[in-house]
């Protein structure tokens, strides 16, 4: 590789690394070629990206980014797994491919540029997706109103119950 073929990888990475909220830095060495395309096919549909790139190359485009504190953990064959949307999501795709036989192993991450380690990983991936965030949000915002309503409606509800019991008096009478 020239040096332009790398000044181009260097801009491609940094523009990917600008639009990324999350990146995990993982040990891919000795997975099959079947697994690392399950991995990558689990990762994209949690609207994320796999890439496998020189960590030199990582170094330098991760200057001036979120990713410049976990920059030192580009050592040795790694894979930098990319979150673009919901960081939830991905770090479910990674956690769901660490089996007991698998020989991915997650190193560290940045979370929009807190860097968290492989435990703080797995609690993110218990974590709901922000869709469904959002909805409970919504629904404990929506309950005090809906509640009060409801308080509001029974005053004439009880009015109107009273009039039919003494309607149905008079009428037995």
């Amino acid at each position: 590789m020239n040096r332009e073929e790398k000044a181009q990888n260097i801009e491609v990475l940094k523009g990917n690394f600008a639009k990324a909220n999350a990146a995990f830095v993982t040990h891919y060495r000795g997975m099959t070629v079947e697994r690392l395309y399950e991995l990558r096919k689990k990762v994209r549909a949690g609207q994320g990206e796999v890439c496998v790139i020189k960590n030199r190359l990582a170094r330098i485009a991760a200057k001036g980014t979120f990713l410049e504190g976990i920059a030192d953990d580009f050592k040795g064959p790694v894979a930098l797994i990319l979150s673009y949307k919901d960081p939830v999501g991905v770090a479910k795709a990674i956690v769901e491919s660490l089996t007991d036989d698998s020989p991915l192993a997650v190193k560290t991450a940045s979370l929009e540029g807190k860097k968290i380690n492989s435990a703080e990983i797995t609690a993110l991936s218990k974590l709901p997706d922000k869709q469904t965030l959002l909805a409970m949000l919504c629904s404990a915002l929506q309950g005090p109103s809906r509640n009060f309503v409801n308080v509001l409606a029974a005053m004439p509800r009880g009015l109107v119950n009273v009039m039919v019991a003494v309607k149905d008096q008079k009428g037995n009478a």
